[in-house]
């Protein structure tokens, strides 16, 4: 997705890149359908040939859009820039219409990654994630993410690939290029 791409670093790679599910907007969509049906209702029912049948009609209008601006438009708008973002060195949450709000969570950081999904959700494919990390700060609230079970085992394994990344090879006791590390002599 070319909108995440300006937030990765250099050497970063994008792993995964979601907004919240479909349903999110779907009770916006509704109020859209309403705010159409209510406006032509009135239109229809406004008797022809009156003189001030042109300035209702005009006032019905602009109401009407002036609300589907507000209870569709808007709110569909601010699902559309909300981002969540895996790559393989942080996990982002990115979100704003006007002014721009992000959160960083460096993948090393992570010490635990839970979800929860309702039977709802369940059948619409979509949960909810929580985001511990090691730091003081709380953690990150991932709120109705599409295969939230899914997205949450491939946070452990770019969690898992990031830490081995960062650790020189036979740190851990691993055989790193040329085998078995040697205990140092003092």
């Amino acid at each position: 997705m070319a909108t995440a791409d300006r937030y990765l670093a250099e050497g970063e790679e994008l792993v995964y890149v979601t907004r919240q599910h479909w349903t999110t907007v779907l009770a916006e969509f509704f109020a859209l359908i309403i705010v159409i049906a209510v406006a032509a209702g009135l239109l229809w029912m406004l008797p022809k040939g009156e003189d001030w049948t042109p300035w209702v009609t005009y006032v019905i209008v602009l109401v009407a859009v002036i609300a589907a601006i507000v209870f569709w438009l808007v709110p569909t708008l601010k699902w559309w820039s909300t981002l969540y973002i895996l790559t393989s060195r942080r996990l982002m949450y990115r979100y704003g219409l006007l002014s721009k709000n992000g959160r960083d969570m460096p993948l090393t950081r992570v010490n635990d990654v839970t979800f929860s999904i309702s039977l709802w959700e369940r059948v619409m494919r979509y949960g909810n994630l929580s985001v511990q990390s090691a730091s003081e700060q709380e953690g990150m609230e991932l709120r109705k993410v599409p295969r939230a079970e899914w997205l949450q085992g491939e946070i452990y394994r770019q969690v898992e690939e990031a830490i081995r990344r960062s650790s020189p090879p036979g740190a851990s006791g691993e055989a790193g290029p040329s085998g078995p590390s040697a205990p140092h002599e003092p």
